[in-house]
This record gives structure tokens, C-alpha cells and sequence, in this order.
């Protein structure tokens, strides 16, 4: 099966099997297009290379690593070497949100500075026992084990703590350099969970604590964008896959998703990003 029929077939059934498993990933299901995915992603680097964009920062993603892509972030595959292969951890968003509350010493920022991390052939081979046990699991029955999500639950758990202990060095690094970074990371968290409300600046300095001035300069500085222009890069991206993914979806509806006062703001808004309305758009990904 192709992997872009693997993913579909994934992603349909995600919500149901909590967690899917997936070997043998050769390549990502497109390239040079911003994805926003609603499910947290590990991925396991077997072979070969990749880059893509992480947020707007450039990753690249070598053997012997494994990476992890939140939730609702912007991800740009860009290339992958021909002998790339990868194993995807791929958690529902549900789980996702359980996980958070349960994980409660979890450090997701790190991920946005820093996604990949470099494994011991040993260190690897340990993982990759603790994954085959998982897949087990997600592919068993409740018939068979009734706590089977307790057993999901706590064996991401266990994972995820070797995967602290293997990056723990990195991350010990990351913590003495300035905290430039935590606040561009903390903007990043809270434009995955406002932009359908807050498309101002203002709101997210202030999550931040510090003055629109001060932030502004801060994102500029990490990002390479100011903080109002990266808001309507993430807002052009979230259109994008919704017109393409959603054909159930009106402009009205993606356009009240998005936070826009009419369908006329948010035509506007998009033909000034891509020189396309909505409804050319939607042709593009027709042809």
C-alpha cells in the first residue's frame, strides 16, 4: 500500500485505535507544503535523511534519531533521501490531550528548540523493543485485554521517559542558553490553541508577559518573521488544508473556524496570501 493511502486510511480510523503504529514510512505524503496535523507524531529514523520545516525552523533528520512533531504545528516536508525509512508513533488527538494531563513533569517545549534526538544503537534497540510491545497492544482487542487504553496509556508513558533519559544531556544544554526560545515556544503552544479567537499580537505578549514591543522583537529574532506575520502564515496554512481536506466545509463555515468576522474578510485575507480566492484554490487541488 502506498503511504499516502496508509495515512488516509490512518487517519480515518486514528480517533477509534487511539494509536497507530506505522513501518516502514519511505517518504512523507507531500512535499514542500505546510501540514498542520491534529495528532502528535514520534518519529524513528531507521535510514537515510530528511528536511523539512518545524514551525518555520529548519530540521534535519539523520539515522539513529527520533523526533517528535506536536500537535497543530506547522510542519514543511522539503526532501528525504532515497534510502529514508522511518517507524511513526502516531497518537490521536484524545490520547494526546489525556497524555498531558497525566504527564504532568513533560516538557513539551523542548520539542519546538529542539524535535530531534540522536539514539545508541543500543539506545535504539531498547526503544524499538518498547514499540513492537506497543503495537501489540494497539493492534489487540478490549476483548482480549479490557484496559487495554490503561496499557497504551501507561506504556507512552514509560516511553516517553527513556526518551527523556536519552536526550537528558541536550536538554541540560538547552536550559543554560537564553530563554529567547521558551517564549517563541510558548507563542508557537498558544497560537495552536487561539488562532481561531486571537489574531492579535497583543494577546500573545501578554501570555508571555512582556510589552508587544519586546515580543515582537523576540519572535523576529527566533523565527525570522515578525509575530503578526507568522500569526497569518499559521492562519493561510490552516486554510489551506481545510479548503483542501474539508470539502464538506462552505467558505462561511472555514471562515467562522478561523475567526473571521464575514466570508468577505477572510477572502479577502487569503487572496492578499496566495494572489487566489478560496474557490480558485480548491480548483488547484482539483486538477
Amino acid at each position: 500500500m502506498e503511504n499516502g493511502s496508509v495515512f488516509e486510511e490512518m487517519y480515518r480510523n486514528i480517533d477509534t485505535t487511539e494509536m497507530a503504529v506505522l513501518r516502514n514510512v519511505n517518504r512523507f505524503p507531500v512535499y514542500g507544503r505546510d501540514v498542520i496535523s491534529p495528532c502528535m507524531m514520534v518519529c524513528i529514523n531507521h535510514s537515510g535523511v530528511a528536511r523539512a520545516l518545524y514551525d518555520m525552523q529548519e530540521v534535519v533528520f539523520r539515522p539513529n534519531e527520533i523526533a517528535v512533531v506536536m500537535p497543530n504545528h506547522i510542519l514543511r516536508p522539503l526532501e528525504s533521501s532515497p534510502d529514508y525509512n522511518v517507524t511513526l508513533l502516531v497518537h490521536s488527538p484524545a490520547l494526546c490531550e489525556e497524555l498531558k494531563t497525566k504527564r504532568l513533569t513533560h516538557d513539551y517545549h523542548k520539542y519546538h528548540r529542539q524535535p530531534t534526538c540522536l539514539l545508541t544503537d543500543e539506545e535504539m534497540a531498547q526503544y524499538m523493543q518498547a514499540v513492537d510491545l506497543l503495537e501489540h497492544i494497539c493492534k489487540t482487542s478490549t476483548q482480549r485485554y479490557p484496559l487495554r487504553h490503561e496499557m497504551i496509556i501507561q506504556l507512552t508513558n514509560v516511553m516517553s521517559e527513556m526518551h527523556n533519559a536519552f536526550r537528558r544531556e541536550m536538554d541540560e544544554k538547552m536550559l543554560k542558553e537564553d530563554n529567547q526560545y521558551a517564549v517563541f515556544n510558548t507563542f508557537c503552544d498558544m497560537l495552536a490553541m487561539h488562532y481561531r479567537e486571537q489574531h492579535e499580537v497583543a494577546f500573545y505578549a501578554e501570555k508571555a508577559h512582556l510589552t508587544t514591543r519586546h515580543f515582537s522583537v523576540v519572535i523576529k529574532k527566533v523565527a525570522g518573521l515578525s509575530a503578526s506575520d507568522y500569526i497569518e502564515q499559521y492562519l493561510v496554512t490552516q486554510a489551506k488544508n481545510l479548503l483542501s481536506s474539508r470539502p464538506d466545509l462552505s467558505v462561511q463555515q472555514i471562515s467562522d473556524h478561523l475567526g473571521y468576522a464575514d466570508p468577505p474578510s477572510f477572502c479577502r485575507f487569503f487572496k492578499r496570501h496566495t494572489a487566489l480566492t478560496p474557490s480558485a484554490y480548491i480548483r488547484t487541488q482539483e486538477s
